[in-house]
This record gives C-alpha cells, structure tokens and sequence, in this order.
C-alpha cells in the first residue's frame, strides 16, 4: 500500500512540474505573472490535500462464513461481528462506518479482529432481534453494542467491555457472594438459573451479558449453571426444563421474573423496578447436612413397594430403638460422671 502511494504521489509531482514549466514559459506580462503564482499555489495545494488523502485509506473488514466463525470461537479469540442479513439497507449505510472501525483497529494493532458474517442461522443462534447487529465476542461470551453508529463510540465500547460484566455462581459459593437468605449486604442479585447446552439458554446469553453492563456498578447480574449445581436447583426448586429461570435477590427475598419474553429492556426494567409488582418470598437458609441426610432417609422409605410393608416396619422399629437407645446414653451420661467426682483425689 505505501508502495502505491509514494509511486502516485511521484506521479502529481511530475505533472506539476511540467505544469509549471508550461506555464512558466506562457508568463510574459506582470499579470501573466500573478495568474501563474496563483495558478502554482492551487497546484501544490491539490497535491498535498491528495497525499493527505491517500494515507486515509479505509480497510473492509473481512466477510467470514460459519465454519471460520466457528473457528475463532474455539481459539479464543477476541471478535467483532457485524451480522447482516441479505437486501438491508441499514447494514448497507452501516458498513462505511463498520470498515473505519475495523481500520482503526489494524492500526491500533489490537487483538480484536473485525469481521461481517451474513448468516441468518447464526443470527437466529443468538437471538439478535435486528439487522445490522454488532456483537463483540470475548472469548465465546458475547455482548450486544447498544450505542449509536458512531466510530469513536463502538472504540470506547470495545474497550469498556473487554472483560465479562456477569459473574458465575456455584453450590459453594452462592450463599457467601450473595447472602441472599441473610440480607444481601452485598446487593441486589439478578441471576439466571440455565442449562448452557439448551438452545434457550445460549439465546438469552448476548442478553444476558447487555444486561450486565447496563445495571453495572448498580445491581450485580450473574449465572447458575443448573447441569452442575444440583443443591442450588434443589434449594430454589427450579424446573431444569423450562430454563432459563430468573430470580432477583433482594433484602432477603426472591422474586421470580415471569414474563415469557426476555428482552434487554424488560429484564433491565424488571430488575429496578417492575420486581415490586411481582409476590415475593423470603429467601430461605442453605438446609444443613442433617436436613438433607434425613430428607434422603425419608425418600427411600416412601419409595418401599407396598408388598414389603414387612420390611418398611422393620427397619423403621430399628431406627425407632436406635435413637431410643442414643436417649438413653445422652440421659445417663451426666449422672455417671457426677458419681465418679470431679474433686481432686486423696492423697494428692
């Protein structure tokens, strides 16, 4: 490319010299004189307004299909999407302004790659609601740009949002980050409980993360894996089949998002403000390993077919002598250690 521009910009020059040698010669008289300074003046003008012109080159941003795309996504990488779809006209108008951002960035010399992809399947995949659609990939987690059509503004976006703005909770540490049960000192939490290999869940996910940073150094916004985090399912009984499910935590109650339709805005709303239309309940403890350990007992003893009513009796007289016996032991324990004194020995 420089190669080209210095060859033309020898070019110019060589035509304004022998522009000026032939107007040097036609300058015979004083206003001859003063029409060729003026006319030598515009000529140099033009070719510097030229070269200044040549090192502004915009660089399009390369056209990449689904298996390439596909590609990026395993490596890692850092990616710009820009998803258009066939005859839209406002990708069309977008794309000058697409291809200058993309120019910036190769001169930058920055790890975020720009691409366009004109694929309605992946489209439909993450549930871009419409064209054209710019989507910033960070290391496969992606999130929506909301802003106006604006160079100076997508690079600031690009470097606002580099790092996830959700967070990711799990059965160990639920409790402690959000203290949900206790008051949440911590804040308000709006998480998603999801199933990342159903297709509902991977559609909310470019949502999920816009959400995020909208509400952000507001309210936080998080993930539960519900294919992993079988205690936090179980706590807050949520059906693994009709994920994703959304509840916002707040000063030690649950409200449950129930509208069919996840949209940026209405989950954004939902979180701040139409929570308080919504019945809550009080967020209940983590249930102690005791709980659970009796629970599980009970289950098995429900689950004992009705021909071994012989057997369900017995083994329920047998844990009804166990814990009568523990009684017993607890209850003579005292009485046994008074009797042996607790003074010191004679003779000592």
């Amino acid at each position: 490319m420089t190669r080209v521009h210095i060859k033309t910009a020898g070019h110019m020059i060589d035509t304004a010299v022998v522009s000026v040698n032939k107007l040097g010669k036609m300058a015979g008289s004083s206003s001859s004189k003063c029409s060729f300074a003026l006319t030598l003046v515009c000529l140099f003008f033009q070719f510097f307004v030229s070269c200044a012109g040549q090192g502004d080159d915009v660089i399009t941003a390369q056209e990449i299909n689904a298996d390439t795309f596909e590609r990026k996504m395993e490596a890692g990488n850092f990616l710009l999407v820009n998803f258009i779809g066939p005859g839209c006209k406002n990708c069309k108008d977008f794309t000058p302004i697409f291809n200058q951002v993309n120019t910036e960035l190769l001169r930058a010399k920055s790890d975020v790659t720009a691409a366009v992809i004109n694929n309605l399947d992946i489209v439909q995949h993450y549930d871009l609601q419409k064209l054209p659609s710019l989507v910033f990939f960070r290391k496969t987690v992606p999130i929506l740009y909301e802003g106006h059509h604006e160079v100076e503004e997508i690079l600031a976006w690009l470097s606002n949002t580099r790092e996830l703005q959700g967070r990711y909770l799990n059965d160990n540490d639920f409790e402690h980050l959000t203290q949900a049960s206790t008051g949440a000192t911590t804040g308000d939490w709006l998480v998603q409980f999801c199933d990342p290999e159903r297709p509902q869940c991977i559609a909310l996910q470019t949502m999920w993360e816009t959400v995020a940073y909208r509400l952000k150094d507001r309210l936080n916004v998080a993930t539960v894996d519900t294919s992993v985090n079988k205690a936090l399912v179980k706590r807050f009984k949520i059906s693994v089949d009709k994920t994703p499910s959304v509840i916002l935590f707040h000063k030690g109650n649950q409200y449950p998002y129930g509208l069919f339709h996840f949209g940026i805005a209405s989950l954004a709303h939902f979180a701040e403000q139409s929570y308080k239309h919504v019945q809550g309940s009080p967020v209940l403890p983590p249930p102690a390993p005791f709980d659970d350990l009796t629970e599980d007992i009970a289950k098995k003893l429900k689950a004992v077919q009705p021909e071994s009513k012989g057997i369900f009796f017995l083994i329920f007289g047998g844990l009804l002598v166990f814990v009568l016996v523990l009684c017993k032991v607890f209850m003579t324990s005292p009485n046994r250690q008074s009797g042996t004194g607790g003074g010191p020995k004679k003779g000592v």
